[in-house]
């Protein structure tokens, strides 16, 4: 039933207009900095080299064009999820939904996997065009994969924020809202100001993926928000159907 759910929600985001043309623009404007991004690289290559700095392609371009990358997920993720359930109460059919044999949590559970694979080739382009790097230069497939992991945490946890703040909002302008609200303010939180800062800050915990470090504590934290944003949801959904 869930599987079932998410693909309802996957052919709904890319059976849309406005969802093809976000990613295109969204892939535009990443290999436009990628490639902004190595033509700056190869102008000073020769002083690094002269140098003999450790900095290389996967630090000067790719690193970069990564936290770009997590930067436009922010952004499009609130708009693809803020209807996900927004809608379905400003227009009564929630009702309808409840009374089917899906219990709350399946229907939170398909409605945040559908959002996640719908923003699975944000993730996969970037990545993918870091690798082609590969043609011309040695590029640390070690490196890719864990920022493929930091990414893919960072949608999984974006996705449960947005859906949970859309079941709690009949505006899903303001279900967008709220979720870049929040997720700006995790992602501005000064990791330097002090250990709870440190502790939410998104940037702190995000950045190390994109290193080649993966960490467990960096793990827990994206899928304790996760958890956390999708068992409100589910509450609140239950609520909406007459639970008590």
């Amino acid at each position: 039933m869930i599987w079932s759910i998410a693909r309802r929600e996957l052919l709904a985001t890319y059976t849309s207009a406005s969802s093809w043309i976000a990613l295109a623009a969204a892939q535009f404007i990443l290999a436009w900095l990628l490639f902004l991004q190595l033509d700056v690289y190869l102008k000073i290559l020769p002083e690094l080299v002269a140098g003999n700095s450790p900095l290389g392609i996967i630090d000067m371009v790719v690193t970069p064009t990564l936290s770009s990358t997590t930067l436009i997920l922010l952004v499009l993720i609130p708009l693809q999820g803020m209807g996900s359930f927004a809608d379905e109460i400003r227009s009564g059919r929630i009702t309808l939904l409840l009374s089917t044999p899906v219990s709350a949590w399946q229907l939170v559970a398909g409605k945040w996997l559908g959002l996640l694979l719908g923003s699975l080739p944000l993730v996969l382009l970037p990545l993918l065009m870091a690798w082609l790097l590969e043609l011309g230069s040695a590029v640390d497939a070690g490196r890719l994969a864990s920022s493929f992991l930091g990414l893919l945490l960072f949608a999984a946890m974006a996705s449960a924020i947005s859906i949970w703040l859309s079941a709690i909002s009949e505006q899903p302008l303001t279900a967008a809202a709220m979720s870049w609200g929040l997720l700006v303010l995790l992602w501005l939180l000064d990791a330097n100001a002090g250990n709870v800062m440190q502790a939410l800050s998104l940037n702190a915990r995000l950045s190390p993926f994109f290193e080649g470090l993966v960490d467990t504590k960096h793990i827990v934290y994206f899928l304790a928000f996760t958890a956390a944003a999708l068992g409100l949801a589910t509450h609140r959904i239950w609520r909406l159907g007459g639970g008590e």
